[in-house]
């Protein structure tokens, strides 16, 4: 529900991804649905072009009674329209800013919350951009091949807190699609009222940059990557790869191995002279202390352990840039170890 008055319906597009073979599995699906036969959904894709995707209805004063009939905001079929390439999937809401409404949904790239506008709630949406990406992909350019996480379903909206706009949404944990670790970043409405698409970061309700003193959970890394992470689309997956997870209290990230990196953003780098880990594992190698991937790094961790119980600290001293920077941790070595904290001194 987004507005009094209004309920805004969100669905699947099976519909434009149909073929000969799936097509009467589809029907069926929808059949049930939607309490119709499968000649009846049949007769209305023909007509209308999709019985699914997200529609638009009036309700009476009781917020339950509906009293007009549904209206599409999206197109049933997207090719040739402004949503081509990031068509709507799912868990959409609308917020009003100003005298303009934006549509936020989940596309079908699935990693992605995308926006559309209307000077109506009810018609007349034109696709606008993406807002976030739980990859950074299209961040700048960034290719599916480059993200910088794990991607997977990608779920929320926006909000004003105080005078500022935040974009909330999830990034996946667990190796899972349905494990999801919940974050916001701030956005900013364009003099047009665009939203220019922003960055996955480790301070987004910091409103500023973390600072270079304390202990910080290794979980909060807004990039956790070995180079070439999939896409999890509905399973849980066996490979093993670096990611987020639990163990009772603990939270850490686990499989990392040569050439995974893991990344903060941002730090304000004033004070710290040393950083260090709390580590457990079977592993000896290096841990290269960096501000971004392709520089030297600012410092090196020697570590060694052998045990997958017990946590062990090691620590080195770092020179660090002064300023708001990134800080990565990028393992070479041998075996595997979990990260489950790290500490700027």
């Amino acid at each position: 529900m987004i507005m009094v008055g209004s309920v805004y319906i969100t669905g699947h597009y099976i519909d434009e991804v149909r073929n000969p073979l799936v097509g009467p599995i589809f029907d069926q699906v929808m059949s049930k649905m939607f309490g119709r036969t499968r000649e009846e959904i049949k007769k209305y894709r023909q007509k209308h072009g999709s019985i699914m995707g997200p529609m638009h209805v009036e309700l009476n004063e009781d917020m339950l009674t509906v009293i007009s009939t549904p209206s599409r905001i999206h197109p049933p079929c997207v090719k040739g329209t402004s949503f081509e390439k990031h068509p709507f999937f799912e868990a959409s809401s609308i917020r009003k800013v100003g005298d303009t409404y934006y549509f936020i949904y989940s596309s079908r790239q699935g990693h992605e919350l995308c926006y559309a506008t209307s000077k109506y709630p009810d018609r007349d949406f034109v696709f606008g951009g993406v807002i976030i990406s739980n990859g950074d992909i299209g961040y700048q350019g960034r290719k599916k091949k480059d993200s910088v996480n794990v991607t997977g379903t990608n779920h929320g909206s926006i909000e004003k807190i105080g005078d500022q706009w935040y974009v909330f949404y999830h990034r996946g944990t667990h190796r899972s699609d349905y494990s999801r670790q919940g974050c916001a970043e701030p956005i900013e409405f364009q003099s047009d009222g665009s939203i220019e698409q922003v960055e996955v970061t480790s301070s987004g309700l910091n409103n500023a940059p973390l600072k270079d003193q304390g202990t910080y959970p290794a979980p909060i890394c807004c990039n956790l990557s070995n180079g070439r992470m999939p896409y999890i689309g509905n399973k849980i997956l066996k490979k093993k790869i670096p990611a987020i997870y639990s163990d009772g209290k603990d939270r850490y990230i686990s499989e990392i191995r040569s050439r995974t990196y893991i990344g903060y953003k941002y730090f304000f780098f004033q004070k710290a002279r040393k950083v260090r880990v709390t580590i457990r594992g079977n592993a000896k190698g290096k841990l290269l202390v960096k501000h971004d991937l392709t520089d030297d790094e600012i410092g090196a961790l020697d570590i060694n352990v052998k045990s997958t119980r017990e946590w062990r600290s090691f620590e080195t001293d770092i020179s660090p840039t002064l300023g708001k920077h990134p800080l990565y941790f990028t393992y070479q070595g041998k075996g595997s170890f979990d990260m489950l904290q790290f500490e700027l001194i």
